[in-house]
């Protein structure tokens, strides 16, 4: 395949859910803007999204069995690198106990490449609760002290079709917001989840008053690529903490079925 590699993007709604279709169909038309000749991006998503999957712990444990029996799949299947494309990370520690597949988390991604760009940086969120967890999870990846305060509004997931029919008060608000985060410090942003990404994008949004927003999506993909092209070249992550014998067991128990 050259200098491309093959894909496997994951997120945590389903694919058949019509509240994401919007966001779906601009998201993949990006990844073909993105992409290096020769990458192949496959989109795939979990049986079903689960109530609150944005913020609450519960969600997440649900939705991470079928991520983490998804990365082992794309292993066996030959692809170059998984990618996590839901801000919540999920699966993050468990897909890299259990498989060897190059790995990028769209937040982590995106907090280490914002503190290399700007050094502090904000999230801008749909709501207050995906704010928190976004900070609860920068902190985690130890990059709290470069974050500063976010900005959110009140928005759900199902209020996104609708932002695409009648953007312009939306765009306000998202712009206003932002000025806040900027007002504390921030020198960059990270529109999160990917959904509030792409809306900006697709609306021209590239900054605010000078100040960047991160195309967290891209930064996955891009790192994926580069993940794909370290490890033909022999470097790749610290091992696994499980045993081959461990490894061989949980993955069974991810595959079998169900």
């Amino acid at each position: 395949m050259g200098n491309g590699a093959r894909i496997w993007a994951q997120s945590c709604s389903a694919e058949a859910d019509a509240v994401w279709s919007v966001y779906q169909e601009s998201v993949k038309r990006h990844a073909v803007r993105i992409a290096r000749p020769g990458t192949e991006i496959e989109f795939h998503g979990v049986r079903a999204t689960f109530p609150g999957i944005d913020h609450l712990d519960s969600a997440e444990h649900l939705a991470t069995f079928d991520v983490v029996r998804n990365a082992i799949e794309a292993e066996q299947r030959g692809y170059s690198a998984f990618v996590m494309i839901s801000t919540i990370d999920a699966g993050h520690r468990e897909v890299r106990e259990l498989t060897e597949l190059p790995a990028v988390f769209i937040t982590e991604c995106a907090v280490h490449l914002a503190s290399q760009l700007a050094g502090r940086f904000a999230f801008l969120t749909h709501n207050r609760m995906i704010l928190d967890k976004m900070q609860r999870l920068a902190g985690g990846y130890g990059l709290g002290g470069r974050m500063v305060e976010g900005a959110s509004l009140d928005l759900t997931y199902r209020d996104f079709r609708r932002m695409y029919e009648d953007p312009d008060p939306v765009l306000a608000a998202f712009v206003s917001e932002a000025r806040k985060a900027i007002g504390r410090g921030a020198g960059i942003l990270l529109p999160a989840g990917n959904p509030v990404n792409m809306f900006l994008l697709d609306h021209g949004v590239r900054d605010v008053d000078g100040v960047p927003l991160l195309d967290s999506f891209a930064a996955a993909v891009k790192t994926a690529e580069a993940l794909a092209d370290l490890q033909r070249m022999g470097i790749t992550r610290g091992a696994s903490p499980a045993t081959r014998e461990q490894r061989e067991g949980l993955r069974a128990h991810y595959l079998s079925p169900r």
